[in-house]
């Protein structure tokens, strides 16, 4: 996962820059099940996810379609048992709220049975993280008003049902860039890397100890990234650990994620 937010809207590869954007581009050789963006506009949050091949590096400095102050941007790993359709790409959107997750939630269905009848209706894959978005979503009582301390409490009673599960995520509104850092030291997914031909020696830096978690560093020209691991990331700042961070240009106002209660 990687986004940017900025005081002056800036397209993806000049608010990135040519290094972090040609490192994020290396990982599709192995976050290889399609790609995603999603970015502020004039009339809200738009996305755009190709669900059927990997990203080039062309695809990743135009995914942005215009300069704009905020955007998401997202490689795919699908968790076994998935689709591979546009349905299960991310980010998602729901009106203009878009939410990439990175790690797997097993067995999903217990989170599917926690939802109420109408969060199950608005379900159009069988993505797991499309179930977190689900139950995240639950926690906003409008796209413009993120409170981060809903949505801790909202990361708080998924990970009461998954406590080994990696609960990164990043949520962008028209307001807020919005970061969920709750690892839970989740250790690398090798099975899952073998399973694709993958050889511990093949994966990219970044795929080791200390994996996914969350970075954050501000570029010269003042704008706020954050990244997973994965590229480089000398000079960046990890993210506090089991937080929700409100990203701004400036810094992070981060808040606490309850210790959930047991279910």
């Amino acid at each position: 996962m990687l986004a940017y937010v900025g005081a002056a809207p800036a397209n993806a590869a000049t608010a990135l820059g040519p290094e972090v954007l040609a490192s994020f581009s290396a990982l599709a050789r192995v976050h290889a099940d399609g790609w995603g963006a999603a970015w502020r506009g004039p009339d809200g949050v738009s996305a755009h996810v190709v669900a059927d091949r990997r990203a080039t590096l062309d695809d990743l400095a135009r995914a942005v379609p215009a300069p704009t102050s905020a955007a998401l941007l997202y490689l795919r790993f699908g968790s076994s048992g998935t689709g591979a359709t546009e349905a299960e790409a991310q980010p998602f959107l729901r009106g203009h709220v878009a939410f990439q997750h990175n790690g797997a939630l097993a067995p999903p269905d217990r989170l599917r049975a926690a939802l109420t009848a109408e969060e199950r209706a608005s379900l159009r894959g069988s993505n797991d993280s499309e179930l977190y978005f689900a139950r995240m979503r639950h926690a906003l009582t409008s796209a413009e008003d993120v409170d981060p301390r809903a949505v801790a409490d909202a990361v708080a009673a998924v990970r009461a049902l998954y406590p080994d599960a990696c609960l990164n995520a990043l949520l962008l509104t028209p307001t807020a860039l919005v970061a969920v850092h709750s690892s839970a030291g989740r250790p690398v997914p090798l099975a899952a890397f073998a399973a694709r031909g993958l050889d511990v020696a093949d994966l990219p830096p970044g795929h080791g100890d200390g994996y996914n978690r969350l970075f954050t560093r501000r570029t010269a020209a003042g704008t706020r990234l954050v990244a997973t691991t994965g590229i480089p990331l000398e000079g960046w700042t990890p993210l506090p650990e089991e937080t929700v961070s409100i990203v701004t240009p400036g810094g992070l106002a981060s808040v606490p994620i309850p210790r959930p209660t047991p279910v």
